[in-house]
């Protein structure tokens, strides 16, 4: 369906949606679909939705179009979908689902889950601190910037630690009204001192038009950061090290903005780019969490956005995040028209 406004509503809905039509081949879907599957727009397109989600509810689809009736709480195959009927002026088209993951409740899982995503969300800013501290060893002499840089990413570990005692909680976020371009530049601060070792070059296009936005400035920190360092990781076998950072107004969709990082790297195989966002997922590095990209989604889908990732083996790597340009507490004021 070509319609935008269809589109953008299907969008910025909270949950994942596929809208079928009466046989359940899916016509439509929106990115948290994507999201939650871990599957790409052309591997979901034109599908049946038995078959997207590996159970066979063609007699729920039946039911709901024929009779014209919402149905809750289906389980099938780990999933609970609510399936109800999606109309045209008096006449039924097909059918709306959406779908969540059924939750299971492990205590010992959760608790897995917070320790290490404290030790991730910690080495970081740690990495920082001590390159940063090695250099003015090696030059044995005060260097009031790099103390700067230490003295920062210290407060931010203790604004996080103060979170710890509120919760592990993406969606407790704290708003403001601030300048991208001032916190990508606070950012790239803090891993000056990696680039300038690793002979890796950093182009900045910065759209100097874009106003400051609502975000929780360290839970966006936290994001970016772990973009950057993943593509410093992907730059260290490159010939030519670069990473591009580009920011500008969104086409599509209206009244967000984007934020990409892009780097000349080593890039990712198909299966990899499937499974980046999944939890613990941590092919090819020995030291990783696999917790980094999931906590990015989390943080930027609570913060009304999205997350596309390109990749090729051997070609680089593509993150483009989308953002709302308005307050979204503010049922979307000073967004840009």
């Amino acid at each position: 369906m070509k319609n935008p406004e269809f589109s953008d509503l299907i969008f910025s809905l909270p949950f994942p949606i596929a809208v079928c039509d009466r046989s359940g081949r899916v016509f439509f879907f929106n990115q948290k679909l994507e999201m939650l599957l871990n599957r790409s727009r052309k591997y979901l397109e034109g599908k049946n939705i038995s078959e997207i989600l590996a159970a066979d509810i063609k007699k729920w689809i039946e039911k709901c179009v024929t009779d014209g009736i919402e149905i809750h709480n289906v389980e099938v195959n780990g999933f609970i979908l609510s399936i109800s009927p999606f109309f045209s002026g008096e006449e039924i088209k097909g059918a709306v689902v959406a779908v969540n993951i059924k939750k299971k409740d492990n205590p010992a899982e959760h608790f897995d889950v917070f320790l290490k995503g404290i030790s991730h969300e910690l080495r970081n800013p740690l990495s920082g601190m001590k390159a940063s501290a090695k250099l003015m060893l090696t030059l044995k002499n005060f260097d009031e910037e790099l103390l700067e840089v230490i003295l920062s990413e210290i407060e931010r570990i203790e604004r996080f630690l103060d979170r710890i005692s509120e919760s592990f909680d993406f969606t407790n976020l704290k708003w403001c009204r601030y300048n991208i371009h001032r916190l990508l530049n606070d950012v790239l601060k803090t891993f000056k001192t990696v680039f300038e070792e690793k002979g890796i070059e950093i182009d900045r296009r910065f759209d100097p038009s874009l106003p400051e936005v609502y975000m929780d400035k360290d839970r966006m920190f936290q994001v970016i950061s772990n973009l950057i360092k993943n593509s410093i990781e992907a730059l260290e076998n490159a010939k030519n090290k670069v990473i591009t950072i580009e920011t500008g107004y969104a086409i599509q969709p209206k009244g967000f903005y984007f934020i990409k990082i892009k780097d000349t790297g080593s890039g990712m195989e198909k299966e990899d780019l499937e499974n980046l966002f999944t939890p613990f997922f941590t092919k090819g590095k020995e030291k990783g969490t696999g917790l980094g990209m999931y906590i990015s989604k989390e943080i930027v889908t609570n913060h009304g956005g999205k997350i596309e990732v390109q990749s090729e083996k051997g070609k680089g790597t593509t993150v483009s995040i989308y953002l709302p340009i308005g307050d979204l507490k503010g049922n979307g004021k000073d967004s840009h028209s």
